[in-house]
């Protein structure tokens, strides 16, 4: 993460051509802030792709950025990083208004907006030599990108200031520097604002790139607003919010919206479900992602560390710097639709002998804390439907099979037995690197999906679901599930290697050691194709006659499926009322002790503390005119 050792007045007034400096590296892509401009397509040429790279900064959308900082934070997802030790406070629930992160996080996006800002009004410089129709687009973009980035602010701090100034004069800069905060409820009506620009001028997804900002992220992006905007006061929400006449909206009526334009998004047939969960990881355009943030390495101008933060293994070979632990509970409930956790189904959701989730002992072996011998020889994969806990639980170590694959260790059935690991070293996954891995730390290839269409179809689900039309939900909800399940699976150890043999051959499973050889891989691969199941994909898919608080309970649950580690969680957990609740079932066995012991967490956390973040101090002190958030104290200005 970079470190901003100047101030944002020091910025905003010094530093107009915002040229950061990374102590990893520079991110100086295109900074044109000041140039000037003989013609509105050299302003565009030079100026845009500035302004996009400013996503790429380094507290925003890298894995580094608001996804270890705010998003994905202090949930039941993972544990806490064990480095770099600046991270752990926003884990925790221990950080105050002096944190590092957390003013570098809001003086970057105010850079960020300043430079939008600053381009808007240079747009408006050429309003004689070009045209509505080359300008508006162009504006759309811009504009879209701005409310992206004041949808962090808001969710994030709540009250911020509202800088839309498009002046670049010294007492434009001392303004936007002296400005107090503007309430959540009229920061949002800006966002609103900049989202119908951008969704009546922008141009179609549909044959460009999903890294340029389109009418249908716009869309997109608003009807994910106006469902934010549910949420209530006492998680940090202006439960409606107020139109443009100041009046109030209800609950509802943002409900209704959200419902209308994430409708309008399904209806339009312009997006569909990739086919396999895996693909949309893939670092190419495709028929599911609406909008995403490019990262074009290898190269350090544009590369990106997806990839870097999480997942087991060395940086380089397939993972991660392995400073994170899966949260047990999360992980194993991809298992358990197929039995393998919680096999009765009564609820039980908590062994009190180990407090984890109670399993079934014919696949896994609780005092191994792992999978039974046999199934880690037939591969754990072979037994679980749900093909979203390959891609988002790292269960090998990759670094050994790098090792593997390039010849440096033995290829031996014992080397690759051991790859497994147990359920205290697995990790979060997601964004998997090639294996052996060519790139270096910060120059991956991966993009990371802001938007896309299985999160629309979830917060359409949510919607409808808000309004009582909780049977057209399910299908929404049932369309992303279906698209995860396998076609076929194992529902118990294969006993012969083809049970319709005559006579048939039983599969002796042997496990290597060193002066041992395993059962062949030939042998369990026999097993495996002649003992596959056809899955009944009913078992999985939402049954009839959910109440709306069953429905919403299992919409929350399968958007941490589809979206973990996504930046969602959080969000989610508040917006729907879930976050105190999700915490307070933190249990000391949720990860590894050693790897982050989550209980410190449940400890420290106050809901109406931990919604927000406090605005950073060294914003206080410089700005007279803004106010701190009441629970973190107050500011010459007062509190909120």
């Amino acid at each position: 993460m970079k470190i901003l050792n100047k101030p944002l007045l020091f910025l905003m007034l010094f530093g107009l051509s915002f040229i950061m400096t990374n102590c990893e590296r520079e991110t100086t892509e295109n900074n044109t802030t000041t140039a000037s401009f003989n013609s509105f397509d050299e302003l565009v040429q030079g100026r845009l792709s500035s302004i996009y790279a400013t996503l790429r900064s380094n507290a925003v959308y890298r894995q580094g950025g608001i996804l270890g900082t705010w998003s994905d934070v202090g949930i039941d997802t993972h544990s806490g990083t064990l480095f770099p030790v600046e991270y752990n406070p926003l884990y925790a629930y221990t950080y105050s208004s002096g944190s590092l992160l957390i003013g570098q996080t809001w003086t970057e996006y105010y850079i960020a907006i300043k430079q939008i800002n600053t381009f808007l009004g240079q747009v408006s410089t050429f309003e004689d030599t070009s045209t509505l129709e080359e300008r508006n687009p162009v504006i759309a973009e811009a504009r879209f990108l701005r409310a992206l980035f004041y949808f962090d602010l808001v969710k994030i701090w709540g009250n911020v200031p509202l800088v839309v100034n498009e002046g670049i004069t010294l007492d434009v800069v001392k303004e936007d520097a002296n400005l107090p905060n503007s309430t959540a409820a009229e920061v949002y009506l800006q966002i609103i604002e900049d989202l119908e620009f951008a969704k009546a001028n922008g141009a179609s997804r549909v044959g460009s790139r999903a890294d340029i900002a389109s009418r249908e992220a716009a869309q997109a992006l608003l009807g994910k607003v106006y469902l934010q905007m549910t949420t209530t006061e006492e998680f940090g929400g202006v439960a409606g919010g107020i139109d443009a006449s100041g009046g109030s909206v209800s609950i509802a009526e943002r409900f209704t919206m959200a419902e209308r334009e994430l409708s309008a998004i399904i209806t339009s047939g312009a997006f569909a479900l990739e086919p396999n969960y895996a693909d949309v990881f893939a670092n190419e355009d495709n028929n599911e992602v609406i909008f995403s943030v490019g990262y074009d390495g290898p190269n350090n101008q544009v590369g990106g560390d997806f990839g870097d933060f999480l997942g087991e293994g060395n940086i380089r070979d397939g993972g991660s710097f392995a400073a994170y632990r899966a949260n047990i509970d999360f992980a194993l409930e991809f298992l358990r639709p197929d039995g393998l956790v919680d096999p009765d189904d009564d609820g039980s959701t908590i062994s009190p002998s180990n407090l984890l989730p109670a399993v079934n002992s014919e696949f896994i072996d609780v005092a191994t804390q792992n999978f039974k011998a046999e199934v880690l020889l037939l591969g754990p994969d072979h037994f679980v439907a749900d093909e979203r806990w390959s891609q988002n639980i790292a269960r090998f170590d990759p670094s050994a099979l790098a090792n593997i694959l390039r010849g440096n260790t033995d290829d031996t059935e014992l080397n690759r037995y051991n790859l497994n690991l147990d359920w205290t070293r697995w990790s979060p996954y997601k964004y998997i690197k090639p294996i052996p891995n060519p790139n270096s730390p910060g120059d991956g290839t991966i993009d990371f999906p802001y938007l896309r269409y299985a999160d629309i179809l979830l917060m359409e689900a949510e919607a409808l679901n808000a309004l009582g039309r909780t049977d057209d939900a399910k299908t929404y909800v049932n369309m992303v599930i279906r698209r995860s399940i396998k076609d076929q699976i194992l529902t118990s150890i294969p006993e012969f290697e083809d049970p319709n043999a005559t006579p048939p051959v039983a599969v002796e499973y042997i496990v290597p050691t060193q002066n041992t050889s395993g059962t062949l891989a030939s042998t369990l691969n026999t097993a495996i194709n002649n003992n596959l199941v056809p899955t009944d994909i009913n078992n999985y898919l939402l049954e009839d006659g959910l109440s709306q608080d069953e429905m919403l309970d299992a919409i929350v649950l399968e958007r941490n499926k589809e979206l973990c580690y996504e930046g969602k969680r959080k969000d989610d957990l508040i917006r729907t009322g879930k976050l105190d609740d999700i915490i307070n079932a933190l249990h000391v066995n949720s990860v590894n002790i050693g790897s982050g012991n989550q209980i410190p967490i449940k400890q420290a956390f106050e809901l109406a503390k931990h919604v927000h973040w406090p605005i950073p101090q060294e914003e206080i002190i410089l700005n007279p005119n803004l106010q701190q958030n009441c629970e973190y104290g107050s500011s010459p200005a007062g509190c909120f």
